[in-house]
């Protein structure tokens, strides 16, 4: 891990931190938010139980709208925080305005080094983090947030992973949600405008895929 990447995974502890301490409230309204008023415990276990945790703490930060400027909790921690040093600003900085995407697979060298295509707002990129890729495989589609540290692209620590036969309706799902954010709250808005304001629709995607799946086994 390099310097940039260790900077930036003790700030995420520590805003997370400071939010818990001064924004209980808003923590509460986030999260019926994010989870549709469900409880994640009743329909999901083990592994998707702990990586939909990570992928709350991960939207909170970085799209929870905290206030009425729009302001995300890490804008207000820099604001709050003076006794930063300057490169853990720098870092923030850095990655406060990165979005969650829609990503597919294109290829797994013999390295693991995963190349993977932006679905929704075009660029292919590199991920070397074999912790991070490890079990990915050509034509797999996920949503995650790509952020460039020490010189390199990688994930945030967020995921939310759709089966590759799920590929055209995720893909029907986003296009059908975004042409109504244009018709009805940003008629000049671009795909990066809709991601910015509505980064929580891929969990809710996958949210409704994990719900189907219940169902069906009921």
């Amino acid at each position: 891990m390099g310097k940039e990447e260790e900077i930036k995974s003790r700030l995420f502890q520590s805003i997370i931190h400071y939010v818990r301490m001064n924004h209980a409230k808003d923590i509460d309204k986030a999260y019926e938010y994010f989870w549709e008023e469900q409880q994640p415990d009743e329909i999901m276990s083990g592994t998707a139980l702990e990586l939909g945790f990570h992928n709350f703490e991960d939207w909170l930060l970085f799209d929870y709208k905290a206030n009425e400027e729009k302001e995300s909790f890490i804008d207000i921690y820099m604001k709050d925080n003076r006794e930063l040093k300057a490169e853990e600003r720098a870092v923030l900085e850095k990655i406060k305005d990165a979005l969650l995407s829609l990503y597919e697979v294109m290829s797994v060298s013999k390295d693991k080094r995963v190349l993977i295509k932006d679905l929704l707002i075009g660029g292919e990129f590199s991920l070397r983090d074999r912790n991070l890729t490890r079990g990915l495989k050509k034509g797999d589609i996920f949503a995650t947030r790509l952020l460039t540290l020490d010189g390199n692209t990688v994930m945030s620590g967020c995921v939310y992973p759709y089966s590759a036969d799920r590929k055209k309706s995720v893909l029907n799902n986003i296009d059908k949600q975004f042409k109504r954010y244009v018709r009805n709250v940003n008629p000049e808005g671009a795909m990066k405008d809709y991601l910015r304001d509505y980064g929580d629709i891929f969990n809710l995607i996958w949210l409704h895929f994990i719900l189907d799946a219940a169902q069906e086994q009921a």
